[in-house]
């Protein structure tokens, strides 16, 4: 993220809206000058100050910066914002010709008013221009030797790494097999922080829970946009699975707003109090997790298919990363401990390690066995946990990793670089096989422009 605007600019920012709306009222009273632009000064100020919620709800953004970025993607509430504060500076230039002489201030407003002509009726231009500048996603893609060299026990998967700024145009996906760097692309698409694999098509979905206004649908094998769709709030949660999109609009501080669609039509429409993490289908009901980040608890919310609330379940822990159905139960990866609750009976239980501050990741069912990747302080690893929830199997790792994601027999595990070292590398990719945790390959993950965000693994693309 880049510099914040400088403290001086910011009581500047404040002072002259403070200052024109003080101004105002007197000139409005006291009839100094033509009262009907006092009057619009009066009114602009805190339309202004309304208008730009937009950027106090990016909390940790600066706001000039965001304000800039938005003009440039020609968001409407961005340019109303600057009409308003161009009306502003131009009532004090008018107020300071007004009140230095009644006829110097005709005369200035008459050389001035075409310039505000030709700008108010441009600016629906610049915006139509702005926004259809080159539409193509995938600016560039840059191609590298695939790797060749394949072990019989070698996972056929494809990892795609994610990185990207906030405030900054381009993205970028670094694809690579187990062993090399593929491909690394550049997609004009502003501050992408989350993807995941489409199994039903094998596209990627990619979208932001932060300053996004799509969400794309890629196809990595040929690298083109199957669709974009315009979203009016960015997103806390999105998934597309089979006939199923769920996602989650993060409208604003206090509402996430759930949609679900089935086949493309829209199913239900339903707003939570934020922060909505994980969405699961399990027919009949979609199991909704919302992070009560205030009270560092959760709250599990349990939808029919008409989008009434059939259950809600307070928890007493929070920041779930993801939820899996187990022989009749839900399984929340939830801090500091694993949340399990019986689907017949709604029955709310927590199991952890006995190990402090334990953050339990990812899940996978396979068969009969549950698999659990977890982080400590210092280690972090996976286990497996049967029918009851016993331990039957774990595999430790001396260091917390990253991210880690399951798929099929391995699990992927991103490393970051150690602390204060000047690594060429963004992290270190680490391949295990899931059972016997032997090592099956590493691979450094390139630095790029921008942060690393996240990965995901995918199928070998045919």
């Amino acid at each position: 993220m880049g510099p914040s605007a400088p403290l001086w600019m910011t009581m500047l920012y404040y002072v002259i809206c403070i200052a024109t709306l003080l101004v105002g009222v007197v000139m409005l009273v006291k009839g100094t000058v033509r009262r009907l632009y006092s009057l619009a000064a009066v009114l602009a100020v805190p339309l202004f100050f309304l208008n730009n919620f937009h950027t106090i709800a990016r909390v940790g953004v600066d706001p000039f910066e965001y304000w800039q970025q938005s003009l440039i993607e020609g968001q409407w509430w961005a340019w109303l914002s600057l009409a308003l504060f161009l009306y502003i500076v131009w009532y004090w230039a008018w107020l300071v010709q007004r009140i230095g002489g009644q006829k110097e201030g005709q005369v200035w407003w008459k050389r001035q008013r075409w310039i505000w002509v030709v700008l108010a009726a441009a600016a629906p231009v610049i915006v139509y221009w702005v926004q259809n500048i080159d539409d193509s996603v995938v600016s560039s893609v840059r191609t590298y030797e695939p790797s060749k060299a394949r072990l019989p026990q070698d996972p056929s998967a494809r990892i795609f790494f994610l990185y990207s700024h906030p405030l900054e145009r381009e993205s970028y996906i670094v694809e690579a097999d187990e062993h090399h760097v593929r491909k690394v692309v550049t997609l004009k698409a502003v501050g992408i922080s989350h993807l995941s694999p489409v199994s039903s098509t094998k596209e990627l979905l990619l979208w932001s829970d932060y300053t996004g206004r799509y969400v794309y649908r890629l196809n990595p094998g040929k690298w083109t946009v199957t669709d974009q769709e315009a979203l009016s709030s960015p997103l806390s949660f999105a998934s597309l699975q089979g006939e199923w999109d769920i996602r989650s609009l993060n409208q604003d501080v206090k509402t996430n707003k759930l949609e679900v669609r089935k086949e493309g039509k829209l199913l239900f429409s339903k707003r939570f109090p934020p922060y909505v993490l994980q969405v699961l289908h399990v027919a009949p009901y979609f199991y909704v997790f919302a992070d009560v980040i205030e009270k560092e608890q959760g709250v599990l919310y349990v939808i029919d298919q008409r989008g009434e609330v059939v259950k809600e379940i307070p928890l007493l822990t929070s920041s779930a990363r993801s939820m899996a159905a187990f022989r009749n139960h839900l399984v929340i990866a939830t801090k500091p401990r694993l949340t399990i609750i019986d689907l017949r009976s709604w029955r709310v239980a927590y199991w952890d390690t006995g190990e402090e501050e334990t953050r339990f990741d990812q899940l996978q069912v396979q068969g009969d066995t549950l698999w659990v990747s977890y982080v400590q302080r210092e280690k972090s690893g996976w286990m497996a946990l049967n029918a009851q929830f016993q331990p039957i199997e774990k595999h430790e790792l001396p260091a917390s990793y990253w991210e880690a994601r399951f798929h099929g027999d391995y699990v992927y595990v991103l490393l970051e670089p150690p602390a204060g070292s000047e690594s060429d590398h963004a992290g270190e990719m680490q391949i295990f096989h899931l059972r016997t945790a032997q090592p099956v390959s590493r691979l450094n993950v390139p630095k790029q422009e921008h942060n690393l965000q996240t990965f995901c693994v995918m199928d070998d693309i045919q």
